[in-house]
This record gives structure tokens, C-alpha cells and sequence, in this order.
């Protein structure tokens, strides 16, 4: 009994210290920093979410310093309007941010989106001078030009109205000379990196004008990007496609995809069928839309016969 008296609380002893350094250790940080880039590479990538530009608004009370950190706010949050934690890591020291940001513009694809939440057509009549303003209030997407200059995939959301085409009647509008396109085409002049830039020309619905009017300045305007057509300086970026949709229900549009690094554009049915080569620059609004519908005879294999 004397020799258990004595040993019990010698075990007992070596356990807590041992319980004890162990809590202690525990609570030493992970030394991230001393990991190899690749496994650090990893984690970033693990982490990172799409970016949205302009981000949502916020609801709650959160400061908005952190309101251009690339990827606080996903596609999928935009209805939810749900905070992401896991991008405070950009704030964790200045070289986690810098290796973070490479492997977000490099993996990531960011959301560039113009609606009429963050452009304001002008109430003017006559025309505005051909450069665009570069005072950063007025920027579209207030993102830095050495950040636009990494990216390698973005997203263009082009959602408009009939007041942002910014002409009372579009039948008497060049494309060239659409106020919209030339604001955005000056930004994206950045881009001069990215691999694969799409565009989405959104149609909001009014039932006192054509949505084709849209669609068809929209391709127009945009579909010389990056060629010697372009009226920017550098050409900036090429587009690799062009969508066209409504805000409601839509009969199914075809879409514009280019030809590798070539400047010839292929219609496309929604399953993925070339139904005709794209007219050109001076395709007019009656061709433009009948490429939009033309019939795929390889998903209607009964036109062939009916020609016949």
C-alpha cells in the first residue's frame, strides 16, 4: 500500500505535464510559411473562389474594407449574400497575399459584370468625346491594372437596357460608336495575358423594344476586340465567345465561338453544331438575325429532306 501511495501520484504527476505540454503545443501556430511553395500553392488553391466584380452589396454590418478582396464574394453568394471567412487569408502578411493572388488569377475565373447597378448612361444627347473617362470613380470594376494584367479567365455579363444602348432609336446607331462598348473595350485593354474571355449579352425585357437591338451592338461592338479593328491602344484581348440571352424565357439562341487565334467567328447551335460562318463587320440586323435562329440540320435531320 506505502509503494502505490507513492507511485499513483508520481503517474498521475507525469500525466498532467504530459496533458499540459501537449495543450501547449497545440497552441503554437502551424509554421505555414516553412512549407514548400508547392504545398502552399495547394492551399491557396484550396481556398480561392471565383471572383465578382462589382461585388454585392453588403447587408450586414461588415466593414467595407474588404470589399475588393478578390473572391469574398462568389457567384453562389450573391443571392446568399453569405461572407466567405476562408479568403482572410489575404490578409494574413504581404507575401501570402502576393502568392495567393498569383494562384487566383492564374486558376481562378473572374466575373466582370456591367448592368445597370454599376453604369449610368449618360442623359445626353449629343455624342460623348471619344475617350472614355479613366477617373477611377468612374471605372467599372475597380480593379488594379497590374491585377487585370495576371488574370488568365474572365467572364463578361453584359446586362442591359434599352436606355443604355443611350440613343432613342438603335436603328440609326453605329456599333463602333455605342458609348457601353467603348468604355468596356478600354478597360479590357488590360487583359493582355488571359487565354479565355466569353461574353454574355443579356437582353433585360421591355415591351417597348426589341432585345435583338442588343444582341446585335453587342456582337458587333465586341467581336473585333484584340484585332486590328479595334479602336484601342493596346488592341486588348480577344474573345473566344459570344452568348446572347434574356433575363426571361428564351427560345434558345445560337452562339458565336472563334476559330483558335484567328479572327473568323462559327455560329453554333445550342448543342454545339456549327450551322454557318459569321458574316462579318458589315453583317446587317436582318443577317444577324437569322444566323441567331438559323435551324441545325444535324439536331433537325428533317430539313435535308424537305430540300430535298
Amino acid at each position: 500500500m506505502t509503494v502505490l501511495a507513492v507511485i499513483v501520484p508520481l503517474i498521475l504527476l507525469c500525466a498532467i505535464r504530459r496533458y499540459q505540454k501537449m495543450q501547449y503545443e497545440n497552441r503554437k501556430p502551424f509554421p505555414f510559411m516553412q512549407l514548400p511553395q508547392e504545398l502552399r500553392d495547394m492551399v491557396y488553391e484550396h481556398l480561392i473562389e471565383d471572383p465578382v466584380y462589382p461585388p454585392p452589396q453588403l447587408r450586414l454590418n461588415h466593414g467595407s474594407s474588404l470589399w475588393m478582396i478578390p473572391g469574398l464574394w462568389s457567384s453562389s453568394a450573391a443571392s446568399s449574400r453569405r461572407l466567405h471567412t476562408s479568403n482572410w487569408i489575404f490578409l494574413a502578411n504581404k507575401q501570402v497575399y502576393k502568392e495567393c493572388m498569383d494562384v487566383l488569377c492564374k486558376r481562378a475565373t473572374f466575373h466582370l459584370t456591367v448592368s445597370p447597378h454599376n453604369y449610368k448612361p449618360s442623359s445626353s444627347s449629343s455624342p460623348p468625346p471619344p475617350s472614355p473617362p479613366h477617373s477611377e470613380d468612374k471605372r467599372l470594376w475597380n480593379i488594379s491594372p497590374d491585377t487585370l494584367k495576371d488574370l488568365r479567365t474572365a467572364s463578361l455579363n453584359l446586362i442591359t437596357t434599352s436606355a443604355m444602348l443611350g440613343v432613342p432609336d438603335p436603328r440609326n446607331m453605329t456599333s463602333t460608336d455605342w458609348t457601353l462598348a467603348r468604355h468596356v473595350r478600354e478597360e479590357l485593354k488590360q487583359l493582355v495575358n488571359v487565354k479565355n474571355l466569353t461574353l454574355d449579352a443579356k437582353a433585360l425585357g421591355d415591351p417597348l423594344w426589341n432585345p435583338l437591338w442588343i444582341w446585335y451592338h453587342a456582337c458587333q461592338s465586341f467581336k473585333t476586340m484584340g484585332t486590328s479593328a479595334s479602336n484601342t491602344s493596346p488592341t486588348g484581348p480577344k474573345l473566344n465567345r459570344i452568348t446572347f440571352s434574356l433575363d426571361t424565357w428564351s427560345p434558345g439562341e445560337n452562339y458565336l465561338a472563334r476559330h483558335g487565334d484567328e479572327d473568323k467567328w462559327t455560329w453554333f447551335c445550342m448543342q454545339g453544331h456549327g450551322v454557318g460562318l459569321d458574316i462579318g463587320p458589315e453583317m446587317t440586323v436582318r443577317e444577324f438575325c437569322g444566323k441567331l435562329y438559323q435551324e441545325c440540320r444535324i439536331c433537325r435531320p428533317e430539313l435535308e429532306s424537305e430540300e430535298e
